[in-house]
């Protein structure tokens, strides 16, 4: 008798092997950026606190764990990370400016809101209307699309929610910079020295705007020619 049941599980485990390692790589490459244990561990619990809601939601949606929906998740493992990447490199920040961590996670929090939300509104307005394609391929693709929607909107609901309270009580009281570690911009503000060449090339991108978008459009011109 002729079964495919061998070649789907093992598509399974494959997708589920490739989802395990994307996690444990998308926290070393935080860690090795983050250079701190904690900070590291906040930012990684934004993967299981996101995952695991998602599966739920799959579930009563009534889709499967297939190669479509594993794929999804494999793909939004990225995304996952980065709203709470944003949260807490900001309150990193704020203490450094010599805040208490629970203060610097309120301030951090106003502060960065908008622009997580709006990251995440991008990606949803991306990967919805895949859920709609109709016909053979709409059944195949809907649960990617929606898989990949409900993940990092749960990964921004942890970001503004979780990783600030944890950020409140985890993260360690520091003593604000000296002026070794900043140097004075050409604007007058105060700009850590590692961060001066971006700064510069940012202010530059900022005052010759259509220069900046005339570029952006001859790099991608090409590639849709």
């Amino acid at each position: 008798m002729f079964t495919r049941a061998t070649e789907i599980r093992e598509s399974y485990q494959a997708s589920i092997d490739a989802l395990i390692l994307g996690c444990i790589l998308a926290v070393i490459v935080v860690g090795i950026f983050l250079r701190d244990w904690r900070s590291t561990l906040i930012t990684a619990m934004a993967l299981p606190l996101s995952i695991i809601p998602t599966f739920w939601v799959i579930k009563t949606l009534g889709y499967t764990l297939n190669s479509m929906s594993l794929l999804a998740l494999t793909l939004a493992v990225g995304n996952l990370v980065d709203d709470a990447i944003v949260e807490i490199e900001n309150a990193e920040r704020h203490i450094r400016m010599g805040k208490t961590p629970f203060q610097a996670a309120l301030d951090s929090t106003a502060e960065v809101g908008l622009a997580v939300i709006t990251t995440t509104a991008t990606i949803v307005a991306v990967f919805i209307p895949v859920a709609f394609m109709g016909g053979v391929p709409g059944q195949f693709f809907k649960p990617f699309g929606v898989t990949v929607a409900v993940a990092t909107m749960f990964s921004t609901l942890v970001a503004r929610l979780i990783t600030p309270m944890m950020a409140a009580y985890l993260l360690q009281p520091k003593s604000a910079e000296n002026g070794s570690n900043t140097v004075v911009a050409a604007d007058g503000s105060q700009v850590p020295r590692v961060l001066l060449p971006y700064h510069r090339l940012l202010n530059s991108a900022l005052k010759h705007r259509l220069l900046t978008v005339g570029l952006a459009i001859a790099f991608f011109l090409p590639a849709s020619l």
